[in-house]
C-alpha cells in the first residue's frame, strides 16, 4: 500500500532519530551540570553542516522541522503559563514589579543601544535585541535553587514572580513589535513612524481584548468543558481538552496577528487554575520532551556557521550587555527589597536567556535581514548559550556562600 501522502519518510526519520537522542543527550549534560540546550542547538548545526555538505537536508525538510519547532514552542509556552501561580502572582504583583520593571527596562535598554550603535545594525535590529535582551531563562536557574533547597524560601518565591511577569512582558512586547516591524522596515515616507504607532497601538488593544477573553475562558469556561470531558473520559478527558484548546488558543493567536506563542502563554495561564492541572503538566511533559529539542534544533539549523566568527566581538559585547542589565535590573531593587546578598543572588539568577530570548531573535530572523541580520542572530545564539553557562555558575557559588554564612550563625 502506498503513503497516503508521499514524501513524509525524511520527515518521520528526522523527528524517530532527534526523539531517540534526545534523552540520552539531556542525561548527558545534566549529568555534566549543562542546560541540554546546548546538545539540541550543536545538533541543529550539524544538520546545517551537512546538508550544506552532502544535501541531505532539502527545504522541504527543512520547513517540516520548524513546524515541528513551532509545535514545540506552543507545548513549551503552555507549560510556563501552566506552571505560574496566577493568583499569587497578583498577590504579591506590588513587590515583584519593584523589581521586574528596571529589571526588564534595563536589560532590555544595554540591549538596545549595543545594538542601536553596532555598525550595520539599527533601529529595528535594536528593538528585536531590547525585547529579546528583557526576557529570562529562569529554569537554567530553578535546577540549582531546587538542587540547594531554596527554592522554597521567601527570595525563591519573589524570583520565580519576577520571572513569570519577565516572560509574560517579553511575549506581549513581541505581539506588538510583531506589528510594527514590517512598517519600519520600509524605506522613506514621513509618516512611517506615526503608522507604527498606530499600528502597535492597534495591536496592544487586540492583545488586551485577546487577554480578556482568555480570562473569560478561564473564569467561565474551562472549569465546566473540561469536568464535561472527564465525565466523558475520566482519565484522558481533561488532557486531550487542554491539549485542544491550547492549540485553537495558539491558532486565534495566529490568525489575529500575534505570535502563537502568545496564545499558547496566555492558555496555559487560562488552565493553570484548574485542580486538575498537575495531571495536565504531566501529560505535557511528555508532548514537551518530544517536541520541545525541535525547537534549539530549529534555532541551531538557522545558524550560519561560515559566519560564526565574525559574529564573536557582537556576541562578547550583547553577552556582557545582558549579564550586566540582569545584575543591574534586577540585583539593585532586589538588594534594597532584601539584603545585598539575596539581590546579587536573584540578580545573577535572571542572567540566564534560552526559550524566549532565542523565540524573539527567531522571529525577527524569518522576518528578514533588515530586522535581525544572520550576524545578529548568531551573535544571539552565542549570547544564549554565554549566558545559560555563566549565570548557574554564579548563582551555585552565591547559594553555597549564603548556606556557609547561615551555618556560621
Amino acid at each position: 500500500m502506498s503513503d497516503l501522502v508521499p514524501g513524509h519518510a525524511p520527515v518521520l526519520l528526522v523527528m524517530g532519530l532527534v526523539a531517540l537522542v534526545a534523552v540520552p543527550l539531556r542525561a548527558l549534560f545534566q549529568r555534566l551540570g549543562l542546560p541540554p540546550m546546548i546538545g539540541f542547538i550543536a545538533l541543529g548545526v550539524a544538520l546545517s553542516l551537512a546538508g550544506s555538505a552532502w544535501g541531505v537536508l532539502d527545504a522541504e525538510l527543512a520547513r517540516s522541522i520548524r513546524f515541528l519547532a513551532e509545535i514545540g514552542i506552543v507545548v513549551l509556552l503552555f507549560r510556563i503559563g501552566l506552571e505560574s501561580n496566577l493568583d499569587a502572582l497578583l498577590g504579591q504583583l506590588g513587590r515583584a514589579a519593584l523589581i521586574w520593571l528596571p529589571n526588564m527596562g534595563l536589560a532590555a535598554l544595554a540591549a538596545f543601544l549595543l545594538v542601536w550603535f553596532w555598525p550595520g545594525l539599527g533601529l529595528l535590529p535594536a528593538l528585536y535585541a531590547a525585547v529579546a535582551a528583557s526576557a529570562t531563562s529562569i529554569g537554567v536557574s530553578i535546577a540549582v535553587w531546587d538542587d540547594a533547597g531554596a527554592l522554597d524560601s521567601p527570595s525563591g518565591a519573589l524570583l520565580l514572580d519576577v520571572a513569570e511577569l519577565d516572560d509574560i512582558s517579553a511575549v506581549v512586547l513581541l505581539g506588538v513589535l510583531f506589528a510594527v516591524a514590517p512598517l519600519l522596515g520600509q524605506a522613506g515616507n514621513g509618516d512611517l513612524f506615526m503608522r507604527a504607532l498606530a499600528a502597535g497601538g492597534w495591536q496592544l488593544l487586540l492583545l488586551m481584548v485577546f487577554c480578556a477573553a482568555c480570562y473569560l475562558f478561564s473564569r467561565w469556561l474551562e472549569k465546566p468543558v473540561s469536568d464535561a470531558f472527564a465525565r466523558l473520559s475520566p482519565g484522558l478527558g481533561p488532557i486531550v481538552f487542554a491539549a485542544g484548546a491550547v492549540f485553537v488558543i495558539a491558532g486565534c493567536a495566529g490568525f489575529l496577528g500575534f505570535s502563537v506563542a502568545i496564545g499558547a502563554l496566555f492558555a496555559g495561564l487560562a488552565f493553570s487554575r484548574d485542580p486538575a492541572e498537575h495531571s495536565i503538566d504531566d501529560a505535557f511533559a511528555v508532548l514537551l520532551a518530544l517536541f520541545g529539542p525541535f525547537f534549539f534544533v530549529a534555532i541551531g539549523l538557522s545558524v550560519d556557521a561560515g559566519l560564526l566568527g565574525g559574529a564573536l566581538g557582537l556576541a562578547a559585547a550583547l553577552s556582557a550587555a545582558a549579564v550586566l542589565g540582569k545584575l543591574a535590573g534586577a540585583g539593585l531593587p532586589a538588594a534594597w527589597l532584601l539584603d545585598r546578598r539575596e539581590g546579587w543572588l536573584i540578580g545573577a539568577s535572571m542572567v540566564p536567556r534560552a526559550e524566549i530570548f532565542l523565540l524573539v531573535m527567531l522571529h525577527g530572523l524569518t522576518l528578514g535581514p533588515f530586522a535581525v541580520p544572520q550576524t545578529l542572530y548568531n551573535a544571539a545564539v552565542l549570547t544564549s548559550l554565554a549566558t545559560c553557562l555563566l549565570g548557574p555558575l554564579i548563582v551555585e557559588r552565591a547559594l553555597r556562600r549564603r548556606g556557609n554564612a547561615r551555618s556560621a550563625r
